[in-house]
C-alpha cells in the first residue's frame, strides 16, 4: 500500500524537499493511527490494560512524529476541543482527590480524552491521499470485525459471539455485540456516503453490504436505532433520493444475509452454517444487481435506456423476492421457523427492565451525590430485583448517565460543553471537506445516539475509530503544509 504524500500547497507553490519529507513523516504518523485502530478493534475493543498500553503507544507515536514537523499553532488552539477536553479531566482527577479516591479512573478517562485530542491534531494535518488510504483501511478493518461476527454465529465460535436469551449474536473480536454495532455502523454511514458519490463502485457496494450484514448479526437494538439517526442525517445532508438509491442494494443484501444467519442463532438447536453461507453470498450478489439497476437509471440517456434499465432493476428486485422466498421457505422446511420466533420474541421489542433499572440506580447515585458524583469509576449500580434479590450492573449502559453518576452535574456539564465543542468543530468543516464529511456527521451522530443506550465509551478502540473518521474530514490548519524548518545560525549552506 502506498504511503500519500501531497498536501494543501500555499499560493500555488509547490512544497520543497524539506515540506515534502515532513509530509512524509505525516504520512506515517497516519498509518499508525491506522495501526491503532486496528490492534484496538482486533483487541478487544481495547477493553483491557494489555492492548490499552499497545494502542495508547501507537497513537502517542503518531503524534510526537506529527508535533516534531509540524508544531501545534494558534488555529488547533482555537478549533481542537483541548480546552473543554483538558477542563473535564482536570475535574475527573479533581472529583477523585477531594473523594479521597485512588486517581486510576480519573487517569483512565484523562488518557482517552488525550487520545481523541491527538486523533483529531494528527488527522487534520493529513494529506487527501493519506486521508482516502486511512478511510480504505478503516473499512478494511471493520470488514473483518463483520466478518468474525458472522462467522461467530454461523459456527458458535464462543470467543466471537454471545449467547444470551436463548439465542447467539455476533459480538465479533470486540466480544460484545452492541461494541461491534458501534462500530460496524458508522464504517457503513460513510461507506454509504461514499457510494452517494461513486454510485457505481461495486467494491464499496460489497463493503458496505458486509458492514450492514455484520451489524444486523449483533441484533443490537441500539445498533439499529442508530442507523437509523444516521440515515436520516445523511439523507438531510446528502439527499434523501441520492441516499435511498444508492442504500437499496446494501440493505436489501444484509436482510437476505440476515435472514439466512437466524435459524443459526437458536441456541436450543444446531447451526446452519450452509444455509448461512448461501444466504451471504446471494445477498451481495443482490446488493450489486440492485446497485448496477439504481445505478444506471440515474444516467437519464434517453427512453431506450432508461427501458432496459428499468426491466433490469425489476428483474432484480424480482431476483431478491425470490431469494427471500427461497431462503425463507428452507428455513422453515428445516424448522427455522422456531428460530425466528424467538429472535423475535428476544430482540423485536425496547423492553429491557434491568437496564432501565440500572439507569434509574445511577439517576438515584447523582441524586445522592449531586456535584461531584460518587466519583470516577466508583459508581454502584444495586437494586432490588422481583424476587428481593440485589441486583448490580458495572455500568448504566448509557454513557451520559454513567458520567453524571460518576462526576455529578460539574462533569455532565463539562460533557456537554466538550460535545458542543466537538459538534460546532464538525460543522465548520463543511466548507472545505470533500465526500467524507456527509457520512462523517451521520457516523458521529449515529454513534451518539448508540452511546445512550450502551457502555460504549468504555472500550476506548470504538471511541479512537469514530474520532478517526472526524479527523479526516477536518480542514488543515491555515498554513496548509508543513512550516519549513529554520535553519540553524551556525550551518553553514555549501557554495
Amino acid at each position: 500500500m502506498a504511503v500519500g504524500t501531497r498536501h494543501v500547497t500555499v499560493s500555488g507553490t509547490d512544497p520543497g524537499p524539506e515540506q515534502t519529507r515532513a509530509g512524509e513523516v505525516v504520512s506515517w504518523a497516519g498509518l499508525l493511527l491506522l495501526m491503532a485502530t486496528a490492534v484496538g478493534l482486533l483487541g478487544q475493543g481495547a477493553y483491557y490494560g494489555p492492548v490499552q498500553r499497545v494502542v495508547g503507544l501507537l497513537v502517542a507515536a503518531a503524534t510526537l512524529l506529527t508535533l516534531v514537523v509540524w508544531p501545534p499553532t494558534g488555529d488547533d488552539l482555537r478549533a481542537l476541543p483541548l480546552l473543554p477536553a483538558a477542563a473535564l479531566a482536570a475535574w475527573a482527577v479533581l472529583d477523585a482527590v477531594l473523594l479521597g479516591q485512588p486517581a486510576a479512573g480519573a487517569a483512565g478517562m484523562a488518557l482517552l480524552l488525550a487520545g481523541v485530542v491527538a486523533v483529531l491534531f494528527v488527522g487534520r494535518r493529513l494529506g487527501q491521499e493519506d486521508r482516502e488510504v486511512l478511510l480504505l483501511g478503516v473499512t478494511g478493518v471493520g470488514l473483518v470485525v463483520a466478518l468474525t461476527g458472522w462467522l461467530g454465529v454461523a459456527l458458535r465460535v464462543g470467543s466471537l459471539a454471545w449467547e444470551g436469551d436463548g439465542i447467539w449474536r455476533a459480538s465479533a473480536t470486540l466480544t460484545y455485540p452492541n461494541a461491534a454495532a458501534a462500530v460496524l455502523v458508522p464504517l457503513a454511514l460513510v461507506g454509504l456516503a461514499r457510494l452517494a458519490r461513486e454510485p457505481r463502485s461495486l467494491p464499496m457496494v460489497v463493503a458496505v453490504t458486509g458492514l450492514l450484514t455484520g451489524a444486523a448479526a449483533t441484533m443490537s437494538r441500539a445498533g439499529a436505532v442508530a442507523l437509523v439517526a444516521g440515515l436520516v442525517v445523511l439523507a438531510a445532508l446528502a439527499g434523501p433520493g441520492r441516499v435511498l438509491r444508492v442504500a437499496a442494494g446494501p440493505c436489501a443484501g444484509a436482510l437476505v444475509a440476515l435472514a439466512a444467519l437466524v435459524p443459526s442463532m437458536l441456541a436450543a438447536d444446531q447451526p446452519r452454517p450452509l444455509l448461512a453461507a448461501a444466504g451471504l453470498a446471494a445477498g451481495l450478489a443482490l446488493a450489486v444487481m440492485v446497485a448496477v439497476a439504481v445505478a444506471g437509471s440515474g444516467t437519464g440517456r434517453g427512453p431506450a435506456l432508461q427501458a432496459r434499465v428499468g426491466t433490469r432493476l425489476g428483474l432484480a428486485l424480482l431476483a431478491g423476492v425470490v431469494l427471500l422466498g427461497g431462503l425463507g421457505t428452507v428455513a422453515v422446511l428445516g424448522g427455522g421457523s422456531e428460530a425466528y420466533r424467538a429472535v423475535a420474541g428476544a430482540r423485536a421489542n425496547l423492553a429491557s427492565p434491568e437496564r432501565t433499572e440500572a439507569v434509574g440506580a445511577a439517576v438515584g447515585v447523582l441524586a445522592d451525590h449531586p456535584l461531584g458524583g460518587a466519583g470516577p469509576g466508583h459508581t454502584q449500580l444495586r437494586w432490588e430485583g422481583p424476587d428481593g434479590g440485589t441486583r448490580f450492573f458495572k455500568y448504566a449502559h448509557n454513557e451520559y448517565v454513567q458520567v453524571a453518576a460518576d462526576l455529578g452535574l460539574v462533569g455532565l456539564a463539562l460533557l456537554a460543553v466538550l460535545l458542543a465543542w466537538l459538534a460546532r468543530l464538525l460543522w465548520r468543516a463543511r466548507a472545505t471537506a470533500a465526500w467524507p464529511w456527509p457520512g462523517v456527521v451521520a457516523a458521529c451522530c449515529a454513534f451518539a445516539v448508540h452511546s445512550g443506550f450502551d457502555f460504549v465509551w468504555h472500550l476506548p478502540a470504538v471511541v479512537l475509530t469514530v474520532a478517526l473518521l472526524a479527523g479526516v474530514v477536518l480542514p488543515p490548519p491555515p498554513a496548509g503544509r508543513p512550516p519549513i524548518p529554520r535553519t540553524s545560525p551556525d550551518r553553514k549552506e555549501a557554495p
